[in-house]
């Protein structure tokens, strides 16, 4: 009888043993899920941290983007004009004068996708400067197109202007104008 006692409590010793790892693995196994969680919460963190960064570096190269075309645009003039209204004829009007000047000092052709950068606005409004300034200097400001309706715009001198006026009719001009007011 005494062995069967001693049996019995070897089974319920053992029983007890595997029963304490058992729960001391499930334990091991909760604390290590709750580390692992943490973790990925800091790693979460980290990541909503890098899109936001990534955000703000795109801001700024944007602005830095925009700061080097009014640079540009505004290379080799003495000073800004100051616009006198905030109206958009009177804006437009500044940006045609500016747009003038600028092609006076660096005679060329220019497209309207180097115009954008020039001036630092958008493809719809410098398409309208290019229109304003041709209307405001018909005799030093060309307007052409090219293939897939590409814009150019140029200064033409004292001299050119003249021997151009002898050459060319106004129906190149009139079809230019309806173009760019089909564009706009």
């Amino acid at each position: 009888m005494f062995e069967e006692l001693l049996e019995l409590y070897k089974t319920k010793a053992e029983e007890i043993e595997k029963n304490r790892k058992e729960a001391q693995a499930m334990v091991l196994l909760v604390s290590a899920i709750e580390k692992i969680s943490r973790e990925l919460d800091s790693k979460q963190s980290d990541v909503d941290l890098l899109g936001r960064l990534i955000d703000q570096v795109d801001r700024l190269s944007k602005e830095v983007s925009d700061l080097k075309s009014q640079f540009r645009a505004r290379q080799g003039r003495p000073a800004p004009i100051q616009e006198t209204s905030s109206g958009d004829g009177k804006a437009l009007d500044n940006h045609a004068r500016s747009l003038i000047d600028i092609m006076e000092e660096r005679p060329g052709r220019y497209t309207t996708s180097e115009l954008v950068d020039m001036l630092g606005l958008n493809k719809t409004t410098v398409i309208s400067v290019m229109k304003r300034a041709h209307e405001l200097d018909p005799k030093h400001v060309k307007m052409t197109q090219g293939k897939r309706r590409k814009l150019y715009l140029s200064y033409v001198s004292e001299d050119e202007a003249q021997k151009a006026e002898v050459s060319s009719g106004s129906g190149e001009s009139d079809r230019m104008k309806l173009e760019l007011m089909a564009m706009t």
